[in-house]
């Protein structure tokens, strides 16, 4: 531990535990997991692999086990040279990350928002912000990690082509119509929430006059990888910073995103231990990933006990309240988790246009070097035909159910299709999958052919 790291663990024994007195049992378990973080020096570690990363050094190797790879267990995988096979585990890796960093600018906001109402109550939850702007300097080094890693690798094997955006990516604005959508759900939530004026993030205003909520539509977890209207998600970050017990529930759909990456990160950082044991090289994309998951452990355990047990520390929750958590939950469901990939494991949102896009951009690019015919052939062999690459997804989504519902169950203002995570149950279907992604192909070859 560093002089520094000390002073600042020190300076928060004083600041909360001396003014503050005894505190709850449950706000101790917090500050300790906030000390534990303080005092680690994962961040650092990730910086410094950021600033030192060079593609050609890391290019040679795997960055984890092979079946993390993009399509792992698919009829091309089969056919596909030992070079196609590390550059595919090189490109799943990239994705997944690219998906965790539009989930953790989306969280850098809502920690935020969320944090304005916990400094609004006063006292000894003015140390539940402080913990949450800490845990936002972490996750803007992580970011920061991910997309240089991300860039570098893209345009080493698929060329800058790779990043020219198609017409079948091209966002249309959203309509008028969702201005006066928004201003009906503010007003609803104004309602609802009994004017309570006290608690309203700053934070949250800002980005109001900023039309922050307006631009940015990332494809994170919070946003639903892009498909929750504007307004919905305002009215969403409205309610997370405006509502005590509410601020607390955000953390129960953190809680789930959480877990999401734990289920594919853990195998990662047993990778890690495991090529580290050998005395094998270690390519800066697994250490990254194995101090990122160090890293996350401490903002997993922060969403549980402030989405679990925290909020038994205010008021009943109103039945506005529990109607608002549930349909965040429900959402959270219906667009991150009510799927499985044949191509990429750990894709609980199914394949859709976007995925085969991407596919479809992989297959033309120099590392593959098809026809556009060739392409729509083995995107087709992928996507609609069953293949061991739908069961290694069907695993990886079927653990991650067990351990949602866990968790749910323990949670008794949730509505039982949250609560037994319903509709992430029925998403478990290898044979809906690939009816899903016929039609889905189907479409997306005819918008091939209108681009040609």
């Amino acid at each position: 531990m560093t002089q520094a790291q000390l002073y600042k663990s020190d300076m928060l024994n004083q600041k909360y535990h001396l003014s503050d007195g005894i505190k709850s049992k449950r706000l101790q378990v917090v500050e300790k997991n906030y000390q534990n973080n303080i005092v680690t020096d994962y961040t650092e570690k990730i910086k410094k692999l950021d600033q030192d990363f060079n593609y050609g050094h890391n290019s040679n190797h795997y960055w984890t086990e092979p079946e993390q790879s993009l399509f792992y267990g698919t009829p091309l995988y089969e056919v596909a040279s030992s070079s196609q096979k590390l550059a595919l585990n090189h490109l799943w890796w990239g994705m997944m990350y690219s998906y965790v960093s539009y989930s953790e600018a989306e969280t850098i906001d809502y920690n935020q928002i969320t944090g304005d109402c916990f400094s609004a109550m006063g006292g000894k939850y003015k140390m539940i912000a402080d913990l949450l702007e800490h845990e936002s300097e972490q996750e803007r080094v992580h970011i920061h990690a991910f997309w240089k890693v991300n860039y570098q690798t893209i345009k080493a094997l698929m060329g800058k082509e790779a990043f020219r955006k198609t017409s079948r990516q091209k966002l249309s604005q959203e309509p008028k119509a969702f201005k006066y959508m928004y201003q009906s759900l503010l007003l609803i939530a104004k309602i609802m929430l009994n004017r309570q004026e006290s608690f309203y993030s700053p934070y949250f205003s800002k980005l109001e006059k900023e039309s922050k909520f307006d631009r940015a539509k990332t494809r994170g977890f919070f946003h639903g990888t892009g498909n929750i209207p504007s307004p919905w998600l305002r009215f969403f970050a409205f309610n997370w910073g405006s509502s005590p017990f509410l601020a607390c529930q955000y953390y129960t759909v953190r809680y789930i995103a959480n877990m999401l990456l734990k289920n594919q990160e853990h195998s990662m950082s047993v990778y890690f231990r495991k090529i580290n044991k050998q005395g094998q090289f270690i390519p800066a994309p697994t250490a990254i990933s194995y101090y990122h998951f160090l890293d996350e452990s401490f903002h997993t355990t922060t969403s549980l006990f402030l989405g679990r047990d925290v909020y038994k520390n205010l008021p009943k929750p109103t039945t506005s309240e529990k109607i608002i958590i549930n349909l965040a939950v429900y959402l959270a469901q219906l667009l991150n988790l009510q799927g499985i990939s044949g191509v990429k494991r750990g894709g609980f949102w199914g394949d859709d246009i976007s995925g085969m896009n991407e596919t479809y951009k992989i297959f033309r690019s120099r590392l593959f070097n098809m026809s556009s015919q060739e392409a729509l052939h083995w995107l087709e062999k992928c996507y609609c035909q069953e293949h061991e690459g739908f069961h290694q997804s069907l695993s990886c989504h079927q653990r991650l159910l067990s351990d949602a519902r866990k968790f749910c169950s323990q949670l008794d203002y949730l509505w039982p299709v949250n609560r037994e995570m319903r509709l992430m149950a029925a998403g478990s279907s290898i044979e809906k999958t690939i009816q899903k992604n016929i039609k889905t192909f189907k479409l997306f070859s005819k918008s091939v052919a209108l681009e040609k």
